[in-house]
């Protein structure tokens, strides 16, 4: 992953405009692009150090603090060579006098086609001695480093990756200075843009405070004296353009010009997947301070907008993600929403001894069916009969099995491959096909139980299970591709049953014996009772994250986050019972459309704003096209609404009415199912 702008600020008394302009640079760009900001602390003292780390907390920052004073230009050096890798490097001062809204311009035009663009104020206020030693400075690069006429270069500028790589090579005689080690090399197209002395259109009252502050302490705090400019530049002449060229170019017995005694940055997570369902991880993870990865093949994944970078990997591909982890120094991994990649995490955790809510054997436990409904027969948890079959066994193995058939693959997920199939011979006809989603030679094979479906999520501690919502599980109506959801319901309908969804939620979290974090499960209700269909240990897919919190005041999605981390989670303190018996209800939308191009849809800002939406979005956009439904890949968006006993329905009819798809010959594509399970 390559970041599009790297930001060094090097520092030596920091004040506390250092927090305004770090907050001012991501308001300007985090939204817009992959940003890293790099300060560099070169003060030499303790305190600096910590007084940096409190006021810059950012995913997108990182200090690094050096072991005395080296001066600006080693500092700079010292951001260059080690901030992640960019397209554009820029460097600016801590002090406000560079407004950071300029660097949108030097962002803008360094795109035209430049190497380095510098940013010069057009009236300098600095001290005479100041301005003196800038002519000089500019003397000699005009006279010896053929720079070009009417450029003057600042510590304020923007340069190409390139240009960085082939600046910080040029150390002559252990002598690094930026523009000089830039302008020796060979000619560049380089320009220079008038910036204002300060920013006047911010118009923030602590911005100029600030600013009013640095001015009237300049002659207290600035780094360079008259002495120190003139041997500044003396160094500068004679390292630059006095020496021959072999000595200029030679860097052996040198002291180094910098030494690193601390590096400080946010806690990096690497989220598998980037799904809309796994969007509110990235988002949740940058209030809390912690810097993201995200691991997902597909090109523009809806989570690459949030994540602080893009490592395109399958999180199928557990060696890649082991290589993306420890090249990114991955802090931890997490997922949620779906199945595999939750194997996957336990397997980079355990590589890289991350902490992890789960061991390899307990991740493959929930996200195998072969070893879960091992573990579910023999601890005598009511389930449908199954049997394991393979390409090579004939129809007549499945003797024993009443019709219809479930086929599923043991290790996919989005319901892909899963068939309800009515003999023996369709189910073998369908297993190379079921087979094509699955890692394993071996698929599962199981009664079809008529049933309604429910959903028990919950929190483990120490292994006592808190369950927090049961809702109802709505299908899509198709009688081959069964176990698409379409939506939940809260509270459920089965409520009455609780005492025994209760019993044999404890009995399959014992079974498994999983010490903490989340639990998800799946449940037949039946003519023959209760009986487990799926255990998970995630966060679900229907957006759990956001009705549970809503419903019992306990931040699920902040608890997986902080124990991936290592950090213990405190169990909830409310359970579903209480929030169904105060009357809240909840229905989850998952949204499908009729397939074909689409032309127009409602804007989800107007779905947002209805006061009874808690959350929406669309997988899908004008331009695009929407493929049948055969899984929950085909899934165009979502919609979490809320009301009372008395108004949900009310609202779900309002939501529909409001919402629109329309295809390109003018027809509404939106379906709507919620009426099918009204009565339920």
């Amino acid at each position: 992953m390559i970041y599009d702008l790297g930001i060094i600020i090097p520092v030596y008394r920091p004040r506390e405009s250092i927090g305004i302009l770090t907050d001012r640079i991501r308001e300007l760009f985090s939204e817009k692009l992959t940003l890293r900001i790099c300060i560099v602390d070169d003060s030499g003292r303790p305190e600096t150090a910590d007084f940096l780390a409190g006021i810059c907390r950012s995913p997108e920052t990182a200090i690094l603090v050096l072991d005395r004073n080296y001066g600006q230009q080693a500092a700079t050096l010292c951001g260059l060579e080690h901030l992640d890798p960019c397209r554009y490097y820029a460097t600016i001062d801590d002090d406000l006098e560079q407004p950071p809204e300029m660097l949108a311009a030097l962002y803008d035009t360094i795109r035209q086609g430049y190497d380095i663009v510098y940013g010069v104020p057009a009236v300098s206020r600095r001290s005479l001695y100041r301005r003196a030693g800038s002519h000089m400075r500019d003397g000699l690069f005009s006279l010896f480093l053929g720079v070009p006429e009417g450029v003057r270069v600042s510590s304020f500028r923007i340069m190409t990756a390139g240009l960085v790589k082939e600046a910080c090579r040029l150390k002559p005689n252990g002598f690094f200075y930026l523009s000089a080690s830039v302008f020796k090399g060979s000619a560049r197209p380089v320009r220079a843009v008038s910036i204002p002395y300060r920013s006047e259109s911010n118009g923030r009252k602590d911005w100029n405070r600030a600013l009013s502050q640095k001015k009237s302490s300049e002659k207290i705090i600035s780094g360079y004296s008259a002495l120190s400019l003139l041997r500044l530049y003396t160094k500068l002449f004679l390292n630059y353009t006095y020496f021959p060229t072999a000595k200029r170019n030679c860097n052996c017995g040198a002291k180094p010009l910098y030494r690193i005694s601390r590096r400080i940055r946010a806690p990096r997570l690497m989220i598998l997947g980037g799904s809309n369902c796994q969007v509110h991880a990235f988002q949740r993870a940058k209030t809390l301070g912690i810097d993201t990865i995200l691991a997902d093949y597909t090109k523009s994944p809806s989570g690459a907008r949030y994540a602080g970078l893009h490592e395109p990997v399958s999180t199928f591909d557990i060696e890649g993600c082991i290589r993306a982890a420890r090249e990114h120094h991955a802090d931890a991994v997490m997922t949620m929403g779906t199945d595999q990649p939750v194997y996957t995490a336990a397997c980079v955790s355990s590589a890289l001894n991350l902490p992890s809510l789960l061991s390899i054997r307990e991740a493959l436990s929930v996200t195998n069916k072969k070893h879960m409904k091992t573990i579910l027969k023999e601890a005598g948890i009511p389930a449908a009969r199954f049997r394991f079959i393979h390409q090579g066994m004939e129809a007549g193995s499945l003797d024993g099995l009443q019709s219809p058939y479930v086929i599923k693959p043991l290790d996919s997920q989005g319901q892909r491959g899963i068939y309800r199939l009515n003999t023996p011979e369709e189910v073998f006809s369908h297993l190379e096909d079921t087979l094509s989603y699955s890692r394993e030679q071996e698929a599962l094979v199981e009664e079809f139980c008529e049933s309604t479906e429910i959903t028990v999520s919950g929190w483990l501690n120490e292994g006592r299970l808190h369950i927090l919502t049961v809702t109802d599980r709505l299908l899509y109506p198709d009688p081959i591709h069964i176990g698409v959801c379409v939506g939940h319901r809260f509270p459920t309908v089965h409520m009455d049953r609780y005492a025994e969804i209760e019993s044999i939620s404890r009995r399959t979290a014992a079974a498994f014996g999983i010490a903490g974090g989340p639990f998800y499960l799946q449940l037949l209700v039946g003519k023959d009772g209760i009986q487990v269909n799926e255990l998970a240990s995630r966060i679900g897919g229907a957006f759990e994250d956001v009705f549970i919190p809503f419903l019992t005041g306990f931040d699920i999605l902040g608890a997986v986050i902080r124990s991936a981390l290592g950090t213990p989670a405190e169990p909830p303190s409310m359970d579903c019972l209480e929030a169904a018996a105060e009357g809240r209800c909840v229905a989850v939308q998952l949204l499908f459309c009729r397939p074909g191009d689409i032309l127009s849809v409602t804007p989800l800002e107007e779905l947002l704003a209805l006061p009874y939406v808690l959350d929406a979005g669309y997988n899908y956009l004008p331009g695009q096209t929407i493929p049948a439904m055969e899984n929950a890949t085909a899934r165009f968006g979502h919609a979490v609404l809320w009301g009372d006993k008395a108004s949900i329905y009310a609202n779900i009819h309002d939501f529909y009415h409001r919402l629109s798809v329309r295809s390109t010959q003018g027809e509404e594509m939106i379906t709507n199912f919620y009426g099918l399970h009204k009565g339920d």
